[in-house]
């Protein structure tokens, strides 16, 4: 089961010992809360975050905006995906998969709008970065960004079942019936039927309600690659993908092997070290300085 206490205490730890950060605006663009952080300096890059399965960007992720934008010159926008925190809609679900990815052509449209000059890149953790691998291949509309970051990413059940670990209590259980009738329908019914349990420990839910505990069926085919293989070998822009070492719910070197053996030169992978599925938000500086320095000399 993911360590839930580790990732408590030490978000505590930085969030007491980081300075504080006033350049940050909140907005709602079309329905969806969308967190700035702005750095002090002049900025060459925006980070577009999305989080993890369940929850939102108050789970932590202001501590890697604050830390990112203390640091480098990145301007970072946490977004809440729809149906989850501050976001419209109902909790877990969404009309269509595709209301999902059209969604972050909305917030990517608001950032070039935003700032012109400054390269965009999107980072998605966990469930977040499925999402993106099916916003890249599975949506036909998708927008030119500089590059893509996928954090501990969660693959879904159709990936190679060798690269979970083996535990006795998934975090996610699976409705397969429901699953089925819509894949059969051609996505027509049971859309919005409830598709998969995200399995929170009690005092998790209890501190922290407003996390999602059940996806429509919908909602988990935004978040799910169908084919993490050929989805990967198909994207055309560089792609870091950083794993947490110590991650509760993959096997790191088995994980590695497979992003190896995908076939996309613009695939490379990277070990958060001494970190968990949770807590590899907050030990990711370093690694997306070297990933803004690696493009500028692609460029060159």
């Amino acid at each position: 089961m993911i360590d839930f206490t580790r990732f408590v205490e030490r978000y505590e730890q930085f969030n007491a010992s980081l300075l504080p950060f006033n350049n940050i605006t909140e907005s709602r663009i079309n329905d969806l809360y969308i967190r700035v952080y702005r750095p002090m300096a002049a900025l060459d890059e925006v980070l577009i975050v999305y989080h993890g399965g369940g929850v939102n960007s108050d789970a932590g992720y202001d501590i890697l905006a604050r830390q990112l934008s203390y640091d480098l010159p990145v301007c970072v926008c946490l977004v809440d995906i729809r149906g989850h925190g501050r976001s419209v809609g109902v909790r877990g679900e969404a009309s269509s998969p595709v209301q999902i990815w059209r969604d972050v052509d909305v917030v990517i449209d608001y950032v070039r709008t935003s700032f012109p000059d400054a390269r965009i890149h999107l980072l998605g953790h966990s469930s977040g970065g499925g999402m993106l691998i099916n916003y890249f291949t599975r949506y036909s509309l998708s927008r030119v960004v500089e590059s893509l970051i996928l954090l501990a990413p969660a693959l879904g059940p159709f990936s190679p079942p060798a690269l979970n670990r083996d535990f006795s209590s998934p975090f996610a259980s699976i409705n397969r019936l429901s699953f089925m009738i819509n894949a059969m329908s051609a996505g027509f019914l049971f859309g919005r039927r409830a598709g998969v349990r995200l399995n929170f420990p009690c005092e998790v839910i209890n501190a922290r309600p407003d996390f999602v505990q059940t996806y429509s069926v919908n909602m988990a085919n935004a978040l799910t690659p169908r084919n993490p293989e050929r989805q990967l070998k198909e994207i055309s822009i560089p792609v870091t993908i950083m794993l947490a070492e110590h991650d509760e719910l993959f096997d790191v070197s088995r994980m590695e092997e497979f992003f190896r053996n995908c076939g996309n030169p613009n695939v490379s992978s990277r070990v958060v070290a001494d970190s968990t599925h949770l807590d590899c938000i907050f030990e990711l500086t370093d690694m997306v300085r070297e990933h803004f320095t690696g493009l500028t000399s692609r460029a060159q």
